[in-house]
């Protein structure tokens, strides 16, 4: 148990756009998350539990300083959060924790703070202030890439180049074909690795702060062996929808707008046309992926759990599971 006199551990973790129903612990008929259901045994499983705002750099601003929307004021992938708001990062750090980060945070600074032509400025994708960066993952993944190359993978490609079929389809068609990359090889296991590796450096002594932030199971929708056969099309809850996407897209202004608006090729490699073009098999086969996803970051957080134990500070950490927002996932067409 922690002690009175020595503060915990922290260990924050995000998936990225990983539905909160998505959990067996919550009651799902399909998927499979032992790991996660094993946090949720010996803790709090929060099921009314809701995201702030979406998309990621909103969620995020959200998440990150406690605050409403609408007090943050990020309202977009870009929008700076205002450098007078306190966040959990600089919390911590004002009471000695390091807080260090493996992944991304999706916080645009704020540029009074910055000089013009500092780089920082031109991407979406900074740092939230007072994290130190062990690992940095941003959307280029680069960091990863670099270290798949290193194993032998043709890397060519880039990312998000490098999520298609390794069957070399382009045809852009639904299918549950793996990517070249192996289970042990996507990017939550690169994260996963780095941070064990950092967690055998810590001294017993010190309490410590990690935030992981894991991309998946954020698009594109692709997913390694032995993941990518885990569930059937055919399984799975109905969707939440009209009868039609013309007749969802009537229901309300806002529906109408992004229904019109989304393109297959966010969320597969080489597809073309409107999301709503998508066949209810196609909605199917996605899910499908999608569930194979949440697995295999589940899979990683059976090695973050393990680690923990075994340096011996699974019973002096606040462990905290999240996501930054859902994902509809053929619920209203989308």
């Amino acid at each position: 148990m922690i002690g009175k006199t020595r503060r915990p551990n922290i260990l924050l973790i995000t998936c990225d756009q990983w539905r909160g129903d998505c959990l067996s612990s919550a009651g799902h008929p399909v998927v499979k998350t032992p790991n996660a259901d094993a946090l949720a045994a010996e803790g709090v499983l929060f099921k009314r539990h809701y995201g702030g705002a979406a998309p990621c750099s909103p969620a995020r601003a959200c998440l990150y300083t406690g605050l409403y929307q609408m007090n943050n004021r990020v309202c977009r992938n870009g929008t700076p959060l205002d450098a007078r708001h306190g966040n959990i990062a600089l919390h911590a750090r004002a009471l000695g924790y390091d807080p260090t980060l493996f992944g991304y945070t999706d916080v645009s600074l704020d540029p009074r703070l910055l000089a013009p032509g500092d780089p920082r400025l031109q991407s979406y994708e900074g740092v939230l202030p007072g994290f130190t960066v062990r690992q940095l993952l941003p959307e280029h993944q680069k960091q990863w890439l670099s270290w798949l190359k290193q194993r032998g993978i043709d890397t060519s490609a880039g990312s998000p180049d490098i999520h298609r079929p390794v069957n070399g389809d382009k045809t852009g068609a639904v299918s549950n074909a793996p990517p070249v990359y192996s289970r042990d090889e996507t990017p939550p296991a690169f994260l996963t690795g780095e941070f064990t590796r950092w967690l055998g450096e810590q001294d017993d002594a010190a309490p410590w702060f990690a935030h992981l932030s894991f991309i998946s199971p954020h698009p594109p929708f692709i997913v390694p062996e032995p993941y990518n056969t885990m569930y059937q099309p055919a399984d799975g809850p109905a969707f939440r929808r009209a009868a039609s996407w013309q007749e969802e897209a009537q229901s309300h202004p806002y529906l109408a707008y992004d229904i019109g608006r989304q393109k297959q090729a966010r969320f597969r490699a080489d597809a073309n046309g409107k999301v709503h073009d998508w066949s209810d098999d196609d909605f199917r086969r996605i899910r499908a992926i999608y569930y194979g996803m949440i697995s295999e970051v589940d899979a990683q957080l059976g090695r973050i759990w393990q680690a923990v134990r075994a340096a011996g500070a699974w019973d002096d950490t606040i462990i905290v599971l999240t996501s930054d927002h859902a994902e509809r996932m053929g619920d209203h067409f989308m």
